[in-house]
């Protein structure tokens, strides 16, 4: 172990011994890069009814800024990590196409 990794563990008091983490299932996890915001949309209301919450972003920082609906490859799906099989299975998404 280098002496870099030692201080960064001391400063953090990260035990060096201890397993590495689990991803948190509470966190986000990207589902799919629907074709604009309509689809996003739409997808986010078919989730939403089967009890899954998800959130749209748009990666657009322009268009988010001004308000306005922003160009179609700009938005993505997220979903909690705990709900993303089911998510996929929802909306008929495998794992490549997120």
């Amino acid at each position: 172990m280098s002496i870099i990794s030692r201080l960064v563990d001391r400063i953090t008091g990260r035990d060096p011994d201890a397993p590495p983490r689990l991803p948190s299932p509470d966190a986000l996890v990207l589902l799919t890069r629907p074709q604009g915001e309509p689809e996003a949309e739409l997808l986010k209301g078919i989730l939403e009814q089967e009890g899954i919450r998800s959130m749209v972003k748009n990666r657009d920082a322009q268009s988010a800024r001004a308000g306005g609906m922003g160009p179609p490859w700009a938005y993505e799906l997220w979903v909690l990590r705990k709900d993303l099989a089911r998510a996929r299975e929802i909306i008929d998404a495998g794992p490549d196409q997120s």
